[in-house]
């Protein structure tokens, strides 16, 4: 039976000038190692991604973040000392992926797989069924566009609340592919990394 884990619900009244996080918004590299609480953590994925609008008749709900023809195809994953958790917006909860803890596969840097918070952005290559995105250059061009918006959010989410975040490429993604179980028309794109300020 899958492990579902309800977050709670966003603050999404928070007040923090948007010109004041853009002007901080810097790649951290230096965290407490204190969790990250659960309402840091549902802010933080309501921001990335978040519903902001839900869905009527034929027509899907709006996140914080654009994609492409609505895609939605970023999936975010979170990676906790207590496992792989795959973030579902539409209900604004965890699901369990795996039981295990994977940080130290989050990048490549030694000291990026100390932070307590992973966030592994994943293109679900097979939502992207437009007409406008029929090539494979086409889809990943649109998808690795789309995780720079959600990696952005969680930056300027990060300044508000006072953590750190820098997003890494430097990944191996084949491994962290495997111990996630990921399909073949998975991709991951980026990972980034969230911890308290020290």
């Amino acid at each position: 039976m899958e492990k579902i884990i309800k977050l709670p619900e966003p603050q999404t009244e928070l007040e923090f000038p948007l010109m004041k996080a853009l002007a901080q918004r810097r790649s951290i590299r230096k965290w407490q190692d204190t969790p990250i609480s659960a309402q840091d953590l549902s802010n933080l994925l309501w921001a990335a991604c978040g519903v902001t609008k839900q869905p009527y008749g034929k027509v899907k709900s709006k996140r914080t973040a654009p994609s492409a023809c609505n895609s939605q195809e970023i999936r975010v994953y979170v990676l906790l000392e207590k496992g792989v958790f795959l973030y579902n917006e539409d209900n604004h909860e965890l699901t369990e992926i795996i039981a295990q803890d994977i940080r130290e596969f989050i990048g490549t840097q030694k000291m990026m797989q100390a932070a307590p918070l992973g966030l592994v952005f994943v293109a679900d290559l097979s939502r992207m069924k437009s007409p406008f995105l029929r090539s494979m250059e086409a889809k990943k061009f649109s998808a690795w566009v789309d995780t720079g918006y959600i990696s952005q959010n969680v930056y300027l989410y990060c300044v508000a609340a006072n953590m750190g975040t820098v997003a890494l490429s430097l990944v191996d993604r084949d491994k962290l592919h495997e111990l996630m179980n990921l399909q073949e028309h998975e991709k991951i794109v980026l990972t980034q990394v969230v911890g308290h300020l020290s």
